[in-house]
């Protein structure tokens, strides 16, 4: 499962991030990292951006960004 597939208020946790490197980096620096917990506390209305929170920040995401992140329920 990927995180764009998730519903307002699921909370999972991050197995991969399959990304390049210069945008994997970025997601990790935004906690985003292997083990990781995070929360998706909204979804827009078309499914196009998704508030994200983790321990370290809160931060909004694309769909396709999304999509590059595996997570587990």
């Amino acid at each position: 499962m990927v995180l764009s597939e998730c519903r307002r208020g699921a909370r999972v946790q991050v197995l991969h991030i399959h990304a390049e490197e210069a945008l994997a980096l970025r997601l990790r620096a935004l906690g985003l990292t292997a083990g990781a917990t995070a929360t998706v506390l909204r979804v827009s209305p078309r499914r196009k951006v998704f508030l994200v929170g983790t321990e370290e920040a809160l931060f909004a995401l694309g769909a396709p960004v999304a999509a590059q992140v595996e997570v587990r329920p």
